[in-house]
Parts: C-alpha cells; sequence; structure tokens
C-alpha cells in the first residue's frame, strides 16, 4: 500500500505540474521529506501551501488534474486505479481531497491531497524531486515548489507542538532532518513554548503508534534498521535531547 500510494504521489505531481501554476502551490510535510530531502518514510498523505490568490479557481483545477486522462494512464501504466477521489473539505483556508488507491493483491489504500491557504512564513524554492527515487518509481524527476531543510524543520516542530493528536511520524521526521542537515538545524529560529511542548508531546508517544503508523510505510530495505522498539526509543531520546539543546532558540 505504501508503494502504490507514493506512485500516486509522483504521478499527481507530474500532472500538477503541467496542469497548475507552479507558482501557486509548495509541497510540505512528509511529501516533502521524502521527495526532496531524502526520507526513508513514504508519506501516506500530500501537503501543500497554496501561494495564489483565488483558491476556488485553483481547487477547480486540481478538480481537472484528478479527472484527467493523464493521471489516469500514469496510475494505469503502474497497474493502480484511483477511487473516488472527491472533496471533504472546501473553506477558504483549506481545500482536502481523499481518494482510495485500488491494485491487485492489495486492499484499498486511503490518501489524502490537502492544500492550506493560511499564509506562509518561509519562502520555498523551486526545484527539481529526488531523480534517484523517481527513477525508481518510473517518474519523471519534475520541478516544483518545497521547503529546504531549514524552514522544514521549523514547520515540522510546530506541527508536533500544535498537534491535537500526536503523530510518531514527527518524531521519525525531525530524526532524519537532524541527523541530516545539522547545519540547517543550527540556523533555525524557534520559539521557546513551542519546543517545550514539541519535546512533552515527544515523550508522550508510545512504540505501538510508531509500529502501527510509521513501520507500515518505511522502505522495506530500512525496516529492519529503524523499525524495532530500541531503534524507536533511540530516536525518540536523540529528537528531545536536539530539541532542548536549542534552548528554545531567540523568537
Amino acid at each position: 500500500a505504501g508503494r502504490a500510494i507514493e506512485q500516486f504521489h509522483f504521478a499527481f505531481c507530474e500532472v500538477a505540474a503541467t496542469e497548475l501554476p507552479l507558482h501557486d502551490f509548495a509541497l510540505k510535510g512528509g511529501g516533502n521529506l521524502r521527495m526532496f530531502l531524502r526520507s526513508r518514510r513514504r508519506s501516506r498523505d500530500l501537503d501543500l501551501d497554496f501561494l495564489g490568490k483565488d483558491f476556488n479557481r485553483f481547487a477547480d483545477r486540481v478538480d481537472r488534474v484528478f479527472a484527467s486522462r493523464a493521471l489516469g494512464e500514469l496510475l494505469r501504466i503502474r497497474d493502480i486505479r484511483l477511487v473516488e477521489p472527491h472533496r471533504t473539505k472546501d473553506t477558504a483556508t483549506v481545500k482536502r481531497w481523499k481518494l482510495a488507491l485500488a491494485a491487485p493483491a492489495m486492499e484499498d489504500a486511503p490518501s489524502k491531497i490537502e492544500f492550506s491557504g493560511r499564509g506562509i512564513e518561509h519562502e520555498p524554492a523551486l526545484e527539481r524531486v529526488d531523480a534517484d527515487l523517481a527513477r525508481r518509481l518510473r517518474a519523471r524527476p519534475v520541478m516544483i515548489n518545497h521547503y529546504p531543510p531549514r524552514p522544514a524543520i521549523e514547520q515540522k516542530v510546530t506541527t508536533l507542538a500544535a498537534r491535537s493528536e500526536t503523530q510518531p511520524r514527527d518524531v521519525f521526521d525531525l530524526d532524519h532532518l537532524f541527523r541530516e542537515y545539522p547545519d540547517d538545524l543550527a540556523q533555525t529560529t524557534l520559539d521557546s513554548s513551542v519546543v517545550r511542548q514539541a519535546v512533552a508531546r515527544a515523550r508522550e508517544l508510545k512504540y505501538d503508534d510508531y509500529q502501527r503508523l510509521v513501520v507500515e510505510y518505511l522502505e522495506e530495505e530500512f525496516v529492519p534498521m529503524y523499525g524495532s522498539e530500541e531503534a524507536w526509543n533511540d530516536m525518540r531520546l536523540r529528537v528531545t535531547q536536539q530539541l532542548e539543546a536549542r534552548g528554545g532558540g531567540t523568537r
């Protein structure tokens, strides 16, 4: 299921890069980490920021992406079928589409695409998705806007602190970012209260939730490395220590 969802995400971005104005959206969250920042975790959903001026018109164009022959063909050659994509949230600040993916010998896999129009704090960068990952998925390495490591770290810490239901993927993602991009971590500006809240939320998380919600979406080759309880405990400890060492930042 994780592989099928990822193939859909790349196919969606291939079509979106052609059918949607590139300056109107930017990829963030787990999808950004996977497609641009070398994460070993596949994202179940795609989260993006809307950067344009007419959110309703943009949403209508996203509808056309879902209905396009191009998207259908990209999925068909991978033996994947898109099931009932539909808007489930349509407000002035959020547009959300839910869907499922069907493939042989697989239960229908749910996913969603969400655009947020709440404004942005960081400027995105227009870059090409990970060419090696795209090649492995038989996808084109298209250029789309995304957030580089430093803003990705700040966004992820804020997300961990603010979630009503804490997700163990936030800890996995931060551990990856802290290890892969230490220089960017050193340049982050994090509010002290947000850091304290993020540390508290990370400490609440349990291995059972990590195994259920994250391990299933790891690249298969990395499950032995990242899937054990010992690996999870080490990961959570590293993240909380790094956050505490930031001393609350200066903002």
